[in-house]
């Protein structure tokens, strides 16, 4: 099996593990797979501990891919690429873009809380969670309504621009760590909740499931992922160049994946679903805009 070919940026790479561990099976379902998605390379290497089916492709629908191999009754879960990393979002380039952001617009989308922190506060609230994540912190507008209500909150933040804006606002209330939140920086602390709003959808496949498991390894048991998502329905879905499956590059070359209650499903089912719906946040401080997304929460078993 060619295990790593060097290609222009276009090209997409997939790798999946699966529960496979019979070679005619393996040919099986890569023969379907390959007729599924005809002009893909996709192998399978049944002597690589995690069982890979790696997919190499202008365009892989991971999600389709996925559903084929449920459908098979193969148990799978899209996993990093070590040998040929994806440069696509990497911890610099989001860096930069943000930086950038903050840099120019400062505090872009005003002070007051999104919509889904409003809400998300009321159930911890009605939770007693008293210790709470923010992934992709920003410069802390969601963060003040959780003090308030004397949670204690950290703040995961790649952008220093960022993080400056916060220390002017917070001064030292809010824990703040620099870094990127598919390599969270931090040790063994575990919290009663993980609120993260408008940043999941800007990562690509890997990156979001990397996220997502690795926020759900720092909760407590009994603990709340609390997500909101853009979805399918916001107006801005189609804009730009598609370079994956639902997922859009815009001008400012952000990448966006747009959610619907199927990938919802796929991306968060295995994390405990409580609960999804539909809320609409505004565009920024004008509030003349809106968009539409989905919240999901899940929580850990006690």
């Amino acid at each position: 099996m060619i295990l790593c070919t060097l290609k222009s940026n276009k090209i997409m790479i997939e790798i999946f593990k699966t529960n496979i561990t019979d070679q005619k099976l393996a040919n099986s379902v890569i023969e379907k797979l390959r007729k599924e998605f005809v002009g893909s390379l996709i192998n399978f290497d049944l002597d690589d501990n995690d069982r890979i089916i790696r997919v190499e492709a202008e365009f892989v629908d991971s999600i389709k891919i996925i559903e084929i191999l449920v459908q098979l009754g193969i148990s799978c879960k899209i996993i990093p690429d070590k040998l040929c990393p994806s440069k696509n979002n990497s911890s610099k380039e989001m860096q930069e873009q943000w930086d950038n952001c903050f840099r120019s617009n400062q505090a872009v989308w005003g002070f007051e809380p999104a919509q889904a922190a409003v809400l998300a506060n009321e159930l911890f609230i009605a939770n007693n969670v008293k210790k709470v994540l923010i992934p992709g912190f920003g410069y802390g507008r969601n963060a003040q309504i959780f003090t308030d209500n004397g949670m204690n909150v950290t703040g995961i933040e790649i952008s220093e621009e960022a993080i400056s804006i916060a220390k002017q606002n917070y001064k030292g209330e809010v824990e703040i760590i620099q870094g990127s939140v598919t390599e969270i920086p931090f040790n063994s602390v575990c919290y009663d909740a993980i609120f993260c709003h408008g940043l999941l959808y800007l990562l690509n496949a890997v990156q979001r499931s990397e996220m997502l498991n690795v926020c759900y390894n720092h909760l407590k048991p009994g603990g709340y992922l609390y997500f909101s998502v853009i979805s399918k329905k916001a107006s801005n879905y189609g804009n730009g160049k598609q370079i994956a499956p639902d997922t859009f590059e815009n001008t400012r070359g952000v990448q966006v994946f747009f959610y619907d209650q199927e990938s919802i499903n796929n991306e968060f089912g295995q994390y405990g679903i409580e609960d999804t719906f539909e809320i609409s946040e505004y565009a920024g401080t004008s509030k003349k805009g809106s968009f539409d997304f989905i919240v999901t929460v899940c929580r850990k078993p006690l």
